[in-house]
């Protein structure tokens, strides 16, 4: 059978099972809001003295309530972030808006972006040196152009334009002491700074929308005019309704390279990935150790935070009640028991399937498929409909384990259907004294409330296995 064929007939096949069938494993306990806020990666809270630990809990403590109060009284996700960011950025304990660090010739440049994932409009600044909230001018350029990314002195003069407050540049120098005020700091100061900044928000809101935002006074002693990953979209922020939002931290450059907060929404999307699997790949294999950290939420309520730097500040809350803070998180936030990713998990199967044929038990071998009457089972021109049927065909088929033999299945490939279905070619032999036998087969799975089961297989025996030509008539 053709590729094309093949993915016609999958998509027949899925069409023609309920979706209410394959209900969601989060719909039961899914929370009606749920919010994470980050505060910069990197920083290693058994370096910090109390005063610094005390700001940074009363900072976040701060946040997340103000994103709380925000949520539980109906207010939208692009509206909350906007809230949470701002009191993220009059607090100088975090690197962005007023505790902004500075250029290598001691002035701040500020950067930010925002992002709807109901609607996938976005906004951001960067470079920005005289507005006291960037997060507000990136939610204008948002609403008020047609553009996404506004730079410099563009983006101060629009600032100007727009009416929004803005600050003398040595507000941003204010909270380093009178020394500082004067005179281009030294940056001093900054090269101590235990963390690398960075603020962000993540939210799910009671219509069940997303929305992601980000600010930062970028790296200390960066050259001026450099920007980083926080104002660009799919890189340091990203929100869609059909995923996740996403929140960076770090050393944004490895962030732009890797496109890393689209990717996690792309792993949900195309590869059926789990929220904590796709954070957890980037952060544990694609990214160096020491690179920074990411805040994310799905839109079944899932909050996820991780880093690979010592510490992390960090806070979560939803409508369950669950209010939390952190400067770090045990193992850096991975979990214990990583969920497995659906080619992970489909593998698994079908190598227990060959257990269970091997060990002579048609019966074991047949739980990886779906019991139901709307399973079908193609090979030789001939479809089987309904689990009892197939199982019966199975069982005329090979009556002995002399007949059954032992198999193999190999050369996997696989190709995702949606978030809950898989499509898995492959080739199995079937070694036995008399004939030994072997073909291809396309199975195409389906992830139910119990795990993945094989809605619909199709199987042919082919003369010469390594062959696509000259199939014979027979069953698997």
């Amino acid at each position: 059978m053709s590729h094309s064929r093949t993915l016609f007939f999958s998509a027949f096949v899925l069409g023609a099972i309920s979706m209410d069938d394959i209900p969601s494993a989060l719909a039961a306990g899914k929370p009606e809001w749920a919010i994470v806020v980050h505060g910069g990666a990197g920083g290693d809270q058994a370096k910090w003295d109390q005063q610094k630990i005390d700001a940074r809990k009363r900072g976040l403590k701060a946040a997340l309530r103000a994103g709380g109060d925000s949520l539980s009284s109906g207010a939208s996700a692009i509206d909350t972030v906007e809230t949470v960011i701002r009191v993220l950025e009059d607090d100088a304990s975090f690197n962005a808006g007023r505790g902004a660090v500075l250029t290598e010739d001691g002035h701040a440049e500020l950067d930010a972006s925002i992002m709807d994932g109901k609607t996938h409009a976005c906004g951001a600044v960067a470079g920005i040196t005289k507005v006291k909230n960037p997060i507000s001018l990136a939610r204008l350029v948002m609403s008020e152009t047609k553009h996404v990314l506004l730079a410099g002195k563009g983006a101060d003069k629009f600032a100007e334009a727009q009416g929004v407050p803005l600050v003398d540049p040595k507000y941003f120098l204010s909270h380093r002491g009178p020394a500082n005020v004067d005179a281009v700091a030294t940056n001093e100061t900054d090269r101590e700074e235990p963390h690398f900044g960075t603020v962000g928000c993540v939210v799910l809101d009671s219509h069940g929308n997303l929305a992601a935002g980000t600010s930062t006074g970028g790296t200390s002693k960066k050259l001026p005019g450099r920007i980083g990953d926080s104002p660009i979209i799919g890189a340091g922020t990203y929100a869609a309704n059909d995923s996740c939002a996403v929140s960076g931290t770090g050393i944004g450059e490895e962030y732009i390279r890797n496109s890393v907060a689209y990717d996690v929404a792309a792993q949900m999307r195309y590869a059926g990935q789990p929220l904590a699997a796709a954070v957890t790949e980037i952060m544990r294999e694609r990214l160096k150790p020491g690179v920074g950290g990411l805040i994310a939420v799905s839109n079944q309520g899932e909050i996820v935070m991780q880093h690979n730097t010592p510490g992390m500040s960090c806070a979560a809350a939803d409508s369950t009640g669950r209010f939390e803070t952190h400067l770090g998180l045990e193992r850096g936030g991975a979990p214990v028991n990583l969920p497995k990713s659906p080619k992970a998990e489909i593998s698994a199967l079908i190598e227990q399937q060959a257990r269970d044929w091997n060990a002579g038990s048609i019966d074991a071998f047949m739980k990886v498929y779906w019991n139901s009457e709307e399973l079908t089972f193609s090979s030789g021109g001939n479809v089987t409909r309904g689990f009892t049927s197939t199982l019966g065909r199975y069982k005329k088929r090979y009556p002995t384990t002399e007949a059954m033999g032992q198999v193999t299945f190999t050369d996997l490939e696989f190709l995702p259907l949606s978030r809950a279905a898989m499509q898995v070619l492959g080739v199995w032999n079937l070694d036995r004294e008399s004939e030994p036998i072997g073909g291809r087969f396309t199975l195409v799975f389906r992830r139910f409330a119990d795990g993945w089961k094989i809605v619909h297989d199709h199987t042919s025996v082919l003369e010469k296995v390594d062959s696509e030509t000259n199939a014979e008539s027979q069953d698997r």
